[in-house]
């Protein structure tokens, strides 16, 4: 499998960026490349240096990351912020899981080894248990109907270059708007499954406040899960929807969410 690492930076964060290079390198990966797109003082001859004007508009991770997958050479490609490196793991984990995804994250863990927000539900407006516990068990697979629920945090994924293009990120929407949230609603409601390899790591390398749900679902709460009707779904996904366009004009008002 090759890769396309793509990391976001807005210049103030080389120390965690070496990690980062480090933690991919040390992979063994037979193809793949790293591209950084914000300023760096890193000088190396593996790595592509995109420049970006930060004054155009602050914190633009959209079009940053939209920029990462038009240049990205390969088709499996990882986006990454500058604070997330890759567990030792991680390349053989995925040799492991396959190349059948179209998007996809794994297993992640916060500076102190608990587990941050990887494989979950977007659990807000879906009441009780949900907005205590909304991540999933790992060996969950996911099915086509409770996919409309699901989340995948803007931190940190993995997604096939075509998936990206067709579906790029809103790029009226910055760092903070819950550009991650329209992106998955998207997805999911376009039936494309947001998959999680259990068999790779990465692990945050700074602190992180957590959310309260950032729980793993209990069997109890699975059976209740799966137990969900289509129109159960429906109105929870409904809503969902409807509060992150509401969200989302807070503070963008002139623009179209079309999930």
């Amino acid at each position: 499998m090759n890769f396309t690492f793509g990391i976001i930076t807005s210049g103030q964060n080389d120390e965690i960026l070496s990690i980062i290079i480090n933690s991919i390198i040390k992979q063994y990966i037979p193809k793949y490349e790293i591209i950084i797109i914000g300023f760096t003082a890193i000088i190396n001859p593996l790595i592509k240096i995109i420049s970006f004007d930060e004054s155009i508009r602050p914190n633009w991770i959209t079009r940053k990351k939209n920029i990462i997958c038009e240049e990205a050479k390969y088709d499996n490609i990882v986006l990454l912020h500058d604070y997330i490196a890759l567990c030792d793991d991680w390349y053989a984990g995925f040799l492991q899981f396959g190349s059948d995804f179209d998007v996809c994250t794994t297993k992640i863990k916060t500076i102190d080894s608990k587990r941050f927000r990887d494989y979950t539900l977007f659990p807000y407006d879906l009441g009780y248990p949900y907005n205590t516990r909304a991540l999933l068990p790992y060996n969950y697979n996911i099915t086509y109907k409770i996919n409309k629920l699901l989340y995948i945090s803007g931190a940190y994924y993995i997604i096939k270059k075509h998936i990206a293009l067709q579906y790029p990120l809103n790029e009226e929407l910055c760092w903070g708007h819950g550009e991650d949230a329209e992106l998955s609603k998207r997805l999911s409601n376009n039936d494309i499954l947001l998959k999680c390899n259990p068999y790779s790591t990465v692990q945050l390398q700074k602190y992180k406040e957590q959310c309260e749900w950032e729980n793993e679902l209990t069997t109890d709460d699975m059976v209740q899960l799966q137990s969900l009707s289509d129109d159960d779904i429906t109105k929870m996904n409904t809503i969902s929807k409807n509060n992150i366009r509401n969200n989302i004009r807070n503070y963008i008002t002139h623009t179209t969410i079309n999930i």
